[in-house]
């Protein structure tokens, strides 16, 4: 089967104008018409039907299970190509969360410094949401990621490292910074600055929120974690976080949250299921396996 035909035949089942699909490839109008006709004998059954009457184009039942298994094997393709293409390179594409880089990649830089691994990797700084989106369609090749809950996805396997606890932060000029452990159900007249979805601190924030019966105001939400912690430095509102992401002299501090809900800050280890990991991208996950959380 010609994959180039299932191209041509997803465009027509999308435009239901032969014209313009045609125009699109730069080839004939024949050509487009040709390439159905092949399908139709490859499956002995009519994928695509006109209707004279109403001058509309029909897709059959046959088409339309072409169509939606061809979409999946177009996606198979373009994985293997980013695979392959990615494979022809040095460098190892690695996606890495700025809070999970700041508090735990430490740990493996100076191994991987000393092999002289590091260069050879190509780290892009995202939030775990948007890691695991490009993990699953082949724009990374493994990563560190976080989640509010254990991950169970069918196209990413993770292995976890282990989990950190959340605390509420407040600026060192807020009188709540003179205690170490508070409620949510304190927190209900408080304002918040936080962190956008790119982030897992969202939902675990809600989810503090909802078991509390409690609804702050959220002022701002931004993808900088300084610029959050400057918001909060200011004193302008609290901030939710994972616990030890504060450093010395930042003009914040961390409470403990009391709640019985036990939501943790997860990290784990993640690459796509059904890749075949180079010699170096195994080692290189054997290596951050070891990380300590």
């Amino acid at each position: 089967m010609n994959t180039r035909d299932l191209a041509l035949f997803r465009a027509v089942v999308k435009t239901k104008n032969y014209t313009q699909v045609a125009e699109q490839f730069h080839v004939s109008q024949p050509a487009v018409t040709q390439a159905i006709k092949r399908l139709e004998r490859e499956f002995d059954a009519p994928l695509i039907k006109q209707d004279h009457t109403h001058q509309q184009m029909l897709i059959t039942h046959a088409g339309q299970l072409l169509y939606n298994n061809s979409q999946a094997v177009h996606d198979s393709l373009e994985l293997a190509h980013r695979e392959i293409d990615a494979a022809k390179q040095p460098q190892i594409r690695f996606g890495l969360p700025p809070i999970i880089g700041a508090l735990f990649f430490p740990q493996v830089a100076k191994p991987l410094l000393a092999w002289g691994w590091l260069k050879q990797l190509n780290v892009v700084e995202r939030g775990s949401a948007e890691i695991l989106d490009d993990l699953a369609h082949g724009k990374l090749d493994i990563a560190l990621v976080a989640s509010a809950h254990p991950l169970h996805l069918h196209n990413v396997q993770t292995v976890s490292l282990g989990t950190r606890p959340f605390e509420v932060i407040v600026s060192t000029d807020n009188p709540l910074a003179q205690r170490d452990r508070i409620s949510f159900q304190e927190l209900a007249d408080q304002p918040f600055i936080g962190l956008d979805d790119s982030f897992i601190h969202p939902r675990a924030f809600r989810d503090f929120c909802q078991a509390a019966g409690v609804k702050p105001q959220i002022l701002y939400q931004t993808a900088d974690i300084a610029w959050m912690k400057s918001i909060v430095r200011a004193n302008l509102g609290l901030g939710f976080l994972v616990k030890d992401a504060i450093f010395p002299n930042e003009g914040i501090v961390g409470l403990t949250i009391t709640d019985s809900l036990r939501e943790q800050f997860h990290i784990a280890v993640a690459y796509r299921k059904g890749y075949a990991l180079s010699e170096r991208e195994a080692s290189l996950l054997q290596i951050l396996l070891k990380i300590k959380v």
